[in-house]
């Protein structure tokens, strides 16, 4: 049943188009972009905020699963792709009796299309807002929010652990942090986080620093102590991966995001026997609920370093490729 406000919707929107991989300046943000279709048990949503993530930028480079779907899907049939995998907004359309219009929702799509004005999301992954949340705020969170929540349980933490993490203040570390800090007092593990002396100064705004088990600064030259940590949560991956396995026992165990890192990690570590699993959010709309309850209620921070309108997104994915973030970078859409 489609439930059709009384005012028309426009035909076309504004939107952020790509039609080659490469730099940040193959993202042209442009007009006339025809507002797409609904499928049945689809909704249609006006966005309001978009997130943008380092997925983001690795498909806008021809990287990963994103990257293959775009050639698959629009660059072999000579169609330009949108970008965009988080949004939060308003409902103007829908073709599935949970969503109203004018309903608040976010949702993570895998199917792209948040860097634009209008964006069809199956019902199944999207969330109401709750109304002590912001668009802003939730359109910063379903990437980060749903991969933190999903990868502790991954992590499957025993009692007692001894559990290293590095980027504890990136858009998926910041949230991962306090949700280990509740592990560090329901289940006494312990935690050690890898960061730079200006993170490491920034989690003071996000969790007690006194309850962490140690730090290690990664920007001074020394080699990294054998801490015979349990379990290595390693959210940068590559040579920054490979340097923090020395912190782990024999048949400690590692867990990667994301996966592309697995072979790279799995080598470097054959001498001591490491266990590495990598891991990729699945998209929930449950999850998705379930982390918006937890900034609601206040039991998780989310941090916006800053938001760009969605016609400076050359100069926020820019940025965002520094690595350098604190918290989450947010696009505003309209």
């Amino acid at each position: 049943m489609s439930n059709l406000s009384n005012k028309p919707l426009p035909t076309t929107q504004h939107a952020v188009l790509i039609r080659e991989f490469g730099e940040p300046d193959v993202m042209n943000y442009q007009d006339d972009v025809a507002i797409p279709e609904l499928s049945d048990d689809q909704v249609l949503v006006k966005v309001a905020y978009a997130g943008i993530n380092p997925v983001d930028y690795k498909t806008r480079q021809g990287k990963g699963w994103g990257a293959e779907n775009i050639r698959k899907n629009k660059f072999d049939h000579d169609k330009p792709a949108i970008l965009g995998f988080d949004m939060a907004g308003v409902v103007v359309k829908s073709n599935n009796d949970q969503f109203t219009v004018d309903e608040k929702v976010a949702a993570l799509t895998f199917d792209g299309g948040c860097y634009a004005e209008y964006v069809a999301v199956d019902a199944t992954l999207l969330a109401k807002v709750p109304e002590s949340i912001t668009l802003e705020q939730a359109g910063a969170l379903p990437c980060v929010g749903q991969t933190a929540l999903q990868f502790v349980e991954f992590a499957d933490i025993k009692k007692g652990e001894h559990v290293v993490m590095n980027a504890p203040a990136g858009g998926v570390g910041h949230l991962l942090i306090q949700l280990l800090m509740d592990k560090v007092n329901q289940d006494d593990i312990k935690i050690t986080v890898i960061c730079s002396p200006e993170k490491y100064a920034k989690l003071d705004d996000l969790i007690d620093k006194s309850r962490l088990a140690g730090w290690v600064d990664y920007t001074k030259e020394d080699a990294f102590p054998d801490l015979q940590a349990d379990v290595l949560l390693d959210l940068v991956g590559g040579d920054a991966g490979v340097r923090a396995l020395d912190v782990l026992k024999s048949g400690g165990r590692v867990n990667v995001l994301p996966t592309i890192w697995v072979d790279k990690l799995k080598e470097a570590g054959s001498q001591k026997d490491l266990n590495v699993a990598g891991y990729k959010a699945q998209r929930s709309g449950q999850d998705m609920a379930r982390v918006l309850q937890q900034v609601a209620t206040g039991k998780l921070k989310l941090h916006i370093q800053q938001t760009y309108p969605l016609s400076e997104i050359v100069a926020a994915h820019t940025e965002l490729q520094k690595g350098d973030t604190f918290g989450k970078i947010v696009l505003k859409a309209s």
